[in-house]
């Protein structure tokens, strides 16, 4: 009866540490989804900056987390119908449209360098105000912006994005060159080609936009990422203008995460056209699946 004692004993023991574990490194992952007081620095001034551009925060983005940010992240989070506590979770993050929770690793990035990396060096330093191109390519405007953030924050300014300058960003990189990027900045990119091309229509048909370019990432005739669909030469009149570069609004942002969540309101389409402004008699020749607003959806 003893042994029995002992050996349930140890049993609940070894249970209640592999619990206990469990729960600590559940914790850890989603608190690097959370921005709150204490968070990088970093973070921090992404939610700023990303909050004052669109008019919720006047203060100062000095990467602290105080009652002005607060109070800003609650006005932010009522008017997009989230739980406004004043902390930014993934939901809060989701419809900022930001990436944030990363940690610095001791890879570098320079001129030259290509890929998911770049990229997401590339979208911290434009949710952070400098002016770059989120296209996955060190080239010397990246360098250039790398510079500038170097010199705002008293770092050498060679603009190489080394383990200091990697840090004082809040952000790792793995190497390699994946084009992949993370689902917040996917996000993000896929909601700035949505209120490029669709500002103004229907929110189904916001929605829509972002489905096309979903279903040709899953299509054997298309590139095989988000980035890779929207930069296609020749692809969207957003991009060949430089619309893509416009910042999108909050139902730009939703609309996308609708569109990643699998709504498909194109019924499969892989292509849409404006009846009224399309010149190309090929595009006549698709089967069309639905019209939306003033977009006719096809395939």
């Amino acid at each position: 009866m003893k042994r029995y004692v002992k050996i349930a004993a140890i049993a609940s023991a070894v249970l209640f540490f592999a619990t206990a574990v469990f729960y600590v490194i559940d914790i850890a992952s989603t608190e690097a989804a959370v921005v709150k007081a204490g968070s990088h620095p970093a973070d921090i001034k992404v939610v700023q900056y990303r909050l004052k551009q669109w008019g919720y925060y006047t203060g100062a983005v000095d990467g602290i987390y105080g009652s002005k940010t607060i109070a800003a992240v609650k006005k932010f989070q009522a008017k997009n119908g989230l739980a406004a506590d004043g902390i930014v979770g993934s939901k809060t993050l989701a419809a900022l449209g930001v990436s944030v929770g990363l940690t610095s690793s001791r890879s570098l990035l320079k001129q030259g360098s290509t890929g998911s990396d770049a990229r997401k060096l590339q979208q911290r330093l434009k949710d952070l105000g400098y002016s770059v191109t989120v296209d996955g390519v060190y080239g010397p405007k990246t360098a250039e912006a790398v510079r500038k953030f170097q010199r705002n924050n008293y770092l050498a300014t060679d603009g190489i994005a080394g383990p200091k300058t990697l840090s004082k960003l809040g952000i790792s990189v793995v190497g390699g060159s994946s084009t992949g990027g993370s689902s917040s900045s996917n996000l993000y990119l896929l909601a700035k080609c949505i209120y490029a091309e669709a500002r103004g229509e229907p929110y189904i048909g916001k929605v829509a936009v972002g489905a096309v370019i979903l279903n040709r990432v899953k299509h054997p005739d298309f590139p095989n990422t988000i980035a890779g669909v929207i930069y296609q030469p020749g692809a969207f009149t957003a991009v060949s203008d430089g619309q893509i570069n416009l910042s999108p609004d909050s139902e730009a942002i939703r609309a996308a995460q609708d569109a990643m969540n699998g709504w498909d309101p194109s019924y499969g389409s892989l292509f849409y056209y404006n009846p009224a402004k399309a010149t190309s008699a090929w595009i006549y020749s698709r089967k069309v699946n639905v019209t939306i607003g003033r977009h006719v959806f096809c395939i």
